[in-house]
């Protein structure tokens, strides 16, 4: 690598927000980028080779393997995965044989453990990050912010466990060069909720239904094209310890749905919002686990707000700094889309 060339180290380079932000810091000609992944010889891992990128194996079980991966680094990007491990057949299969832990439990404990390890890794190179070196994706800390109505929304309080609060506690002069990075809603979570989005009716009308008011506003983030940008952003900022939302558009989803029917083609009487309990979204869903895990989602959403009330940064924040950070608005991804899969159910 460059000797003038500032080293990123991203967690997760071959996933949604870890491969954007590769992408993104790849194109500046200011920075190397070494990607940690399971399998370097994975299909994704030798595109970002292909464009520059160094990738190295890490699991994040092996907190040596991530320590020895981060060597060097001027700047890390860190993002855990709930999922992942939630889905995973071997997960499934080690939730059973434990006794009284659900897979939503032991996805948590996963996650949870391998943010410990990013953390401690990250610690371990602390002194060669820059002021602002250390990037975490997170989400706001469900059961603090709803003073404990939800103790159990587990892939939100999985990342603020560790990101602040372990981080806090354990590591102080690394938290010092922190800023803490919180995801909207993805656009593309229709797909893996066909029936809370989309639902089909008898007569060929759709019903969108979701425990959360129509006109309930939350953000949304086209994480694939925008992450690596908002995280680029971040990084410019002239101090740590910021606190940050990640999105293009802020909105209800009586206005997704909107905005979706007239990129599909489908008439606006043909396209319906439905306030559905909690119980129906659970229902709906294919996976009844996840079905809880979502809806939980949702309920904390319009109870408290996605970010549980916290005062975040925007791009907007960062723009008035004087930093690009282009985002894509709800409008613009649903434009790009092929709907034809959709609309064919």
């Amino acid at each position: 690598m460059a000797e003038d060339k500032k080293l990123i180290c991203v967690v997760g380079a071959t996933g949604n927000q870890g491969g954007s932000v590769a992408r993104r810091f790849l194109a500046d000609p200011r920075f190397a980028v070494r990607g940690l992944t399971r399998n370097p010889n994975s299909a994704a891992s030798q595109a970002l080779t292909a464009l520059g990128a160094e990738m190295v194996r890490a699991d994040l079980d092996d907190a040596a393997a991530v320590a020895a991966a981060f060597a060097g680094a001027n700047v890390v990007f860190s993002v855990t995965q709930y999922w992942e491990p939630f889905f995973r057949p071997d997960c499934r299969a080690a939730a059973a044989a434990a006794a009284g832990v659900s897979c939503r439990r032991y996805a948590y404990d996963v996650e949870l453990r391998h943010g410990k390890n990013i953390a401690d890794a990250a610690a371990s190179v602390e002194a060669g990050l820059d002021a602002n070196g250390f990037l975490v994706s997170t989400l706001s800390h469900a059961g603090k912010c709803s003073a404990g109505a939800f103790t159990d929304l587990y892939h939100f309080d999985a990342k603020a466990d560790v990101f602040p609060d372990y981080l806090a506690s354990a590591h102080p002069a690394l938290a010092a060069k922190t800023s803490y990075i919180q995801t909207g809603f993805f656009m593309t979570s229709h797909r893996i909720l066909p029936e809370s989005y989309f639902q089909k009716q008898p007569d060929g009308s759709f019903e969108m239904r979701l425990p959360i008011a129509a006109d309930r506003a939350v953000p949304h983030l086209d994480v694939n094209a925008d992450m690596g940008a908002f995280v680029h952003g971040v990084a410019q900022m002239p101090a740590a310890g910021g606190h940050y939302m990640a999105a293009g558009t802020v909105a209800g989803f009586g206005e997704y749905l909107r905005l979706w029917a007239a990129a599909a083609g489908v008439a606006p009487v043909a396209a319906a919002y439905k306030h559905v309990a909690f119980d129906d979204m659970v229902a709906d869903t294919a996976d009844r686990e996840c079905g809880v895990e979502v809806a939980l989602m949702f309920q904390y959403a319009a109870d408290h707000g996605y970010d549980g009330g916290m005062d975040l940064l925007t791009a907007e924040d960062i723009r008035k700094a004087g930093i690009e950070c282009p985002m894509t608005t709800l409008e613009e991804w649903m434009a790009r889309q092929d709907w034809a899969d959709v609309l064919a159910k």
